[in-house]
């Protein structure tokens, strides 16, 4: 025990929210606060909510407005949630072609913040969310870590690609006082590297072990063919991939606690995570409405569609109906917890696999999204699959901009993310199709992980 956590949650950080102007803590506690108030309550609230933002897309963006007249749609016709079936869906495609058309009129630029999706998809997507959204979410998600038994100022160990704090003295600073992260970098998940992160979070004694749910398990792999006794946190939370039971199974084995498995993207923020009674995934309607759709109906309890989101928070430029490109299956139970926001029973569809590199390094494919695919904009769509150790194939769709320097590029990328010993061939296609389960998956690998 020692006396900086608290330090750090009653004055280092209201001092940094105060300096931000970000009302973030304030959403956390009355959430917390608000826990447990009646699914009517919710539904309500929702609706509310709703309401605003679809008016608000009305007023202020062409192409709802446009959308909407073309069906004899207008939101003064809105009588509950289950209305919005009525309205046409959104795609990432929608959204790349109507990009400047979907932000809203009356917001200030200033107040826009610009997002780019990974790429999980196999295509990037350029976005934009409005400040007062952002401190929201952040707001949410501080409420919803805590449901792991970490609290603000806790140390975090993290298996994570690309860490964004490196970036520059004042993020470190942010992260050493305030976030407390220490990263595993999940492109660089060799022997050495995993034992020396190891060695320091004995040191650290974090409280909350975060990342990706495969890297997750991998690492407990690791430590368990290494007969490692491993450093003990109050609760894990795995993200950004499908958690299997039999990986859930070794990762609570192994470090003594519960994980708490989470599902969001990008573009919405958090989507559902799991309680401490681990009964599913609770949707966050805090922050969105969720559908399952398939066959074009809601999907039934227990049944698979396809996960479509309305963020009712974002005003600068609205997602209203979108299809995220997950698969989900929705419950009817109720949660022993108490807690009233519904359940998904699961995600499904959601799998990275790992390049593993001639010299036995382990780069997950969720990182190369962000470190490779984000680097060549003139590329419309990768795919990296490895046939071998040493041997990559890259299924590229030119973009409109490619050109004999986007080979260099790729040359040189391979060569910085693979090392000298990895070669590769470029497959030139003209679409790369979904796997079976609809899913596109950006990195096939067919090489044993030693970790598995």
């Amino acid at each position: 025990m020692t006396l900086y956590p608290p330090i750090c949650r009653n004055i280092i950080a209201p001092l940094w929210a105060a300096r931000e102007k970000s009302p973030y803590l304030r959403v956390a506690r009355e959430l917390k606060r608000t826990e447990y108030k009646s699914a009517v309550e919710i539904r309500e609230i929702q609706f509310q909510k709703l309401r605003r933002i679809m008016q608000h897309a009305w007023a202020n963006t062409e192409y709802y407005r446009e959308k909407w007249q073309a069906i004899g749609f207008n939101p003064e016709d809105l009588k509950s949630v289950d209305d919005l079936t009525k309205l046409p869906i959104l795609t990432k495609d929608d959204i790349r072609a109507n990009k400047s058309r979907m932000v809203a009129a009356k917001i200030s630029k200033e107040k826009l913040m610009p997002k780019k999706t990974s790429g999980s998809t196999g295509v990037s997507l350029e976005f934009f969310v409005d400040e007062d959204s952002i401190q929201w979410k952040r707001g949410c998600t501080l409420y919803f870590d805590q449901w792991s038994g970490w609290q603000l100022g806790d140390k975090i160990a993290a298996i994570w690609g690309n860490p964004s704090h490196r970036n520059n003295w004042r993020a470190v600073v942010r992260n050493v006082l305030l976030e407390r992260y220490d990263f595993l970098d999940t492109l660089k998940m060799s022997e050495k590297e995993m034992l020396s992160y190891y060695q320091r979070q004995m040191r650290r004694k974090p409280a909350l072990l975060f990342g990706h749910a495969h890297s997750i398990y991998l690492f407990a792999n690791f430590l368990k063919q290494k007969n490692l006794e491993p450093f003990r946190p109050k609760g894990i939370i795995s993200t950004c991939m499908v958690l299997h039971d039999f990986e859930r199974k070794r990762i609570e084995e192994t470090f003594g606690c519960k994980v708490f498995n989470r599902y969001g993207c990008e573009e919405v923020s958090l989507i559902a995570c799991n309680c401490e009674a681990q009964g599913g995934l609770h949707l966050n309607l805090n922050t969105l409405i969720v559908e399952f759709i398939k066959d074009r109906r809601p999907a039934k309890p227990g049944e698979p569609g396809a996960i479509v989101v309305t963020d009712l928070t974002n005003s600068g430029m609205p997602f209203i109906r979108y299809k995220v490109g997950d698969v989900g299956v929705p419950s009817d139970k109720k949660c022993s917890c108490r807690r009233p926001l519904p359940l998904m029973e699961s995600l499904e569809g959601r799998v990275a696999d790992y390049v593993v590199t001639p010299e036995g390094n382990l780069i997950s494919g969720i990182s190369l999204t962000e470190n490779f695919a984000m680097k060549l904009p003139e590329i419309k769509q990768l795919q990296i699959i490895q046939e071998r150790h040493d041997y990559l194939i890259f299924k590229v769709v030119k973009g409109e901009r490619f050109s004999n320097g986007s080979e260099q590029k790729i040359k040189t990328l391979a060569l910085d993310r693979f090392g000298p010993q990895m070669h590769y061939a470029c497959e030139y296609v003209d679409a790369i199709p979904q796997a079976a389960n609809g899913k596109y998956r950006f990195c096939i690998s067919k090489v044993k992980n030693p970790f598995m």
